[in-house]
């Protein structure tokens, strides 16, 4: 009997197992068949952009010269050019704005990925980068002399230039966006002009083009702070999202070994927008800086699977934010900044030509950040999106640019969708998207401008009341309108 009970239990522990592990297998295994091996194919320079749903068809597109001097002439001649011809010039990078911000349709697009020089200044860490330059060739140099990027998004396929247009900002805790880095830069004005801009020479067009969107002239190349290279431990805690921003300051209190915080809020089903991941990076070894910690191994496919396996599918998100809260996004390896930042966002992308991926970011005062998610639980009921994921970032106050986002201390929440790229998907889109907006506001916050145009030109004022103002100061800084593209069609050109 002893044998037969052993047997019994063997038995069920065994099926355990199998629906334990079976399960999720079964579900990566069909993702990995149904995904294809290839990232979709890129969309000719200045004919669509990352969301693929803003389809252009450009007059010329120049590819600029690598070599500084070259570039300099070669811009300055087309601006000149543009400005006789009353054309428009666009400026591209790695083309990863959803919005048109890189395009304007009969225009001119500058091509600036060849515009990649580099040099460092290490006694001061200064870097100085040509605006072409795509944070993955950045991060390997900074990395083999023991420093790091001060302030970049989370992956590293964005171009430099790209990055100060839209002022970005990341897991960079309690630091203003990417503004904050910046000693100075060189900018090609509407006249054809080389203008260098900091905060104390010509400091108004340096705040107009931080967060300018191309608006204001072509930067060719910046200074920025760089810091140490640190490795870092991920302490990870549960939080209830209404008490995200308490728990955050909490945590983060007093502490001065923390050198990345972000945070994620369920998507899952089963917890939706009840739970949430606060993770901080925490410094080891602290006293030096490290070098060479970089390998050439690609990120995990088994992460990738995860994260696709959400895609319509409530168990694949589910099994995600499970994941989440067991082993968090480096499952505790220890891992320096560099590695860290040293992704790329497309290894996660859609691949999938009939469908996309969007994002969305809204950004709340401390004190209104769970009022927010508390009141947009109905808005996501309503319209059921294929929410992918919500990723929050600490943003400290931002005071270097015109048009900005983070007017005091707030959070900014990144949401992920994946869409259908028909007509009805969009509206569908636009429609959430409103109502997301209209919750924003209600709570004292505002909305990232670099994705899909779908905000209405009052919500737009309202988020940005500094916008006519703006859009009054490109007038008289680019006074034919040389510099122009999507995003001023639709928010620029209607406050004229």
């Amino acid at each position: 009997m002893k044998k037969r009970g052993l047997l019994i239990f063997l038995a069920a522990v065994l099926v355990a197992a199998i629906w334990l592990l079976g399960r999720p297998l079964l579900h990566l295994g069909i993702v990995w068949w149904r995904e294809s091996s290839q990232p979709l194919p890129s969309t000719a320079v200045g004919t669509n952009d990352a969301s693929r749903l803003a389809p252009n068809k450009p007059v010329d597109v120049v590819q600029i010269a690598a070599e500084p001097a070259a570039a300099e002439q070669q811009i300055s001649e087309l601006v000149h050019k543009a400005a006789k011809e009353g054309l428009r010039i666009s400026i591209s990078g790695a083309r990863h704005a959803m919005g048109g911000h890189t395009l304007y349709p009969g225009g001119i697009t500058l091509d600036m990925l060849s515009f990649r020089h580099i040099s460092l200044d290490e006694k001061r860490r200064i870097l100085t980068v040509g605006s072409g330059i795509r944070w993955a060739e950045v991060i390997p140099f900074l990395d083999q002399r023991g420093l790091a990027v001060g302030v970049m998004q989370s992956n590293n396929d964005f171009t430099v230039g790209g990055s100060l247009s839209v002022n970005c900002h990341g897991w960079q805790h309690d630091s203003p966006p990417i503004a904050g880095t910046v000693e100075s830069f060189r900018i090609v004005t509407a006249d054809g002009s080389i203008k260098r801009c900091s905060r104390t020479e010509n400091q108004e067009l340096f705040s107009l083009a931080l967060g300018g969107y191309g608006l204001f002239g072509v930067i060719l190349d910046a200074d920025l702070h760089v810091v140490s290279n640190e490795f870092y431990h991920p302490e990870s805690y549960r939080v209830k999202p209404a008490n995200y921003a308490r728990v955050y300051h909490e945590l983060n209190k007093g502490r001065h070994d923390i050198g990345m915080a972000y945070g994620r809020i369920s998507v899952a089903p089963d917890s939706f927008l009840k739970e949430g991941v606060i993770t901080l990076l925490t410094r080891q070894n602290t006293d030096r800086s490290v070098a060479h910690t970089l390998t050439n191994e690609q990120p995990s496919p088994i992460k990738r699977l995860v994260f696709r396996g959400c895609v319509g599918s409530d168990y694949g998100k589910n099994l995600r934010w499970t994941l989440e809260k067991l082993v968090g996004e480096s499952a505790g390896e220890l891992l320096s900044r560099n590695q860290i930042m040293n992704e790329p966002s497309e290894w996660y992308g859609n691949r999938d030509i009939k469908s996309t991926d969007v994002l969305h970011e809204y950004f709340l005062p401390a004190s209104r950040l769970g009022e927010f998610l508390e009141k947009i639980r109905p808005v996501f009921l309503k319209h059921r999106p294929d929410l992918l994921n919500i990723t929050v970032r600490n943003v400290d106050t931002d005071t270097d640019t015109f048009l900005r986002y983070a007017r005091e201390e707030v959070f900014g929440l990144v949401m992920y969708f994946h869409q259908g790229l028909d007509a009805t998907s969009e509206s569908a889109m636009q429609s959430l998207t409103r109502d997301l907006i209209d919750t924003s506001l209600a709570c004292n916050g505002t909305y990232y401008l670099p994705y899909r145009p779908h905000a209405t030109l009052t919500q737009f004022q309202q988020a940005y009341p500094q916008a006519r103002q703006f859009f009054a100061l490109k007038k008289r800084y680019d006074p034919s309108g040389v510099f122009e593209n999507q995003f001023y069609l639709n928010y620029g050109k209607p406050l004229d």
